[in-house]
């Protein structure tokens, strides 16, 4: 039997049975669900009622209930044995290091629209009035730490939370020097209002080795009213100064073909970044993916920008956009995302060339 899960089964389970490559859809969390099932399977007993499970069954789908929440700290740690040794090894900061995801809170309480994180939100409050954003305790998180660098020798951890520093004070000094008995080189995602002083000197002793402020866009107006992000251009760029001149590497990511978006705004983005220290790495401009599961998507298709409502993501053609948006022609914002970089770090007076190419 193939099974399916993960976000956008959790967000598009119809089109998964729809097309027929597969009977069976995990929503939510599988952890649990998933050992339920593979119980049953080899007991010989039903699968098409297990929670969690969406399932083809006897010409029908079967949609079965949201299970509660799994319980973080009772979550055994990730056996990486089960994989290759040479597919735990990752290129990062111009070195090839033993690398392993760690997971130190799952979901995110902010409301970013281009993002499915509020959509897990919303799905477990509405089906089992539970919040679905929580935190391992850092007991927890040093067990797994200690464990996993005895066992594979880390050369870095890949920090998987969505907003790794959207943590009290008390929970990041608890982080602080609970991570100064390992020092292993990390990566993490966070958001400008999330840094201070304190907490980039902090990084710093932590051995961090890269860490990427997520801009998305950059007018103020547009990432308040249709990001859901209501931040400052001031803000944010102070975030970038209390990191500049550090040992680790600060990245700014922006996003550019989203709904509404036009030329001008798209140069709103663009300038901004050209405020930022010099020692910010930029990463150009990705395009935006109208993923299941969030806000932007469902304005995408009200407006028409999707043609086909049951379209999905194509991960494999990164430099295409699926939107066909009138005031920003997809050849147009190609264009723009194929030359962002030059636009970002050349002087003014050379765009013109810019345009051209």
């Amino acid at each position: 039997p193939m099974v399916w899960g993960g976000v956008f089964a959790t967000f598009a389970p119809q089109l998964i049975l729809n097309d027929n490559v597969g009977d069976y859809v995990c929503r939510g969390e599988g952890e649990e669900a998933v050992i339920e099932f593979c119980n049953r399977l080899c007991e010989g007993k039903p699968t098409h009622n297990v929670q969690n499970f969406w399932v083809r069954y006897n010409g029908n789908i079967i949609k079965n209930k949201i299970s509660s929440l799994v319980d973080l700290e009772s979550l055994p740690i990730p056996d990486y044995s089960v994989f290759p040794e040479h597919a735990t090894y990752r290129p990062m900061q111009g070195k090839v290091r033993r690398t392993i995801g760690l997971e130190t809170q799952r979901g995110c309480t902010y409301t970013c629209t281009f993002c499915n994180s509020p959509g897990q939100v919303i799905l477990h409050k509405s089906n089992i009035n539970q919040m679905f954003a929580r935190k391992k305790s850092i007991k927890k998180v040093r067990e797994e730490i200690d464990f996993l660098h005895k066992k594979y020798n880390l050369g870095l951890i890949y920090m998987i939370d969505d907003t790794f520093l959207a943590v009290s004070e008390k929970r990041f000094d608890e982080l602080y020097e609970m991570y100064l008995d390992f020092k292993i080189p990390f990566w993490m995602n966070t958001r400008c209002e999330t840094m201070t002083e304190r907490r980039a000197e902090k990084l710093e002793e932590m051995n961090l080795l890269r860490m990427n402020f997520g801009i998305e866009h950059g007018n103020e107006e547009y990432r308040r009213n249709i990001l859901k992000r209501s931040t400052s251009n001031e803000r944010m760029i102070s975030a970038f100064q209390m990191t500049s001149g550090k040992k680790y590497v600060t990245v700014g990511d922006l996003i550019i073909g989203m709904p509404e978006e036009n030329r001008k705004l798209v140069f709103d983005s663009i300038k901004f970044t050209r405020q930022l220290p010099k020692d910010v790495e930029k990463t150009g401009a990705f395009v935006f993916a109208p993923y299941h599961g969030t806000e932007l998507r469902e304005l995408a298709v009200k407006k028409g920008y999707i043609k086909n409502p049951e379209s999905i993501c194509d991960i494999t053609k990164p430099e295409e956009s699926m939107l066909d948006q009138p005031q920003l022609p997809k050849q147009e914002l190609i264009g723009l995302v194929n030359t962002a970089g030059l636009y970002q770090e050349l002087p003014e007076s050379k765009w013109k060339f810019i345009k051209k190419a």
